[in-house]
């Protein structure tokens, strides 16, 4: 990847980040390509199916947290794209019980997502 090829011309970027214990992140200039690239380098091909989370943010204000999760700097709150499941063929809106266990579906994590923002702003 050529330094910064993942960054739109107005500073901003889509990340993914894999949900649960697989642990994989990437960054592009499009939200599809950024969920499979994360869902790529966790393996999806042998797991089958993964959920990938994906924000639209400024380039360096957003990232993936050591065990999971998406964080971001005061004053730099991104704006949630999806929850989504990735098989090798197909990246679609998750629905409830796409993936082994109990996990929100795309809607709810987006409302997730806001209310944290929200909660972030008001402290």
């Amino acid at each position: 990847m050529a330094k910064h090829d993942h960054v739109l011309s107005n500073g901003y970027t889509y990340l993914a980040v894999t949900a649960g214990h697989y642990g994989s992140w990437a960054k592009a200039t499009d939200p599809m390509t950024a969920i499979r690239n994360a869902a790529d380098e966790a393996g999806v091909g042998e797991l089958g199916k993964i959920l990938v989370m994906c924000v639209y943010a400024k380039n360096g204000s957003v990232r993936c947290g050591s065990m999971g999760g998406i964080y971001w700097d005061e004053g730099a709150e991104p704006v949630p794209v999806g929850l989504f499941t990735v098989t090798p063929r197909s990246i679609t809106a998750t629905k409830k019980g796409d993936v082994r266990g109990v996990h929100e579906d795309c809607a709810e994590w987006i409302e997730t997502v806001l209310r944290d923002i929200r909660e972030s702003l008001a402290a």
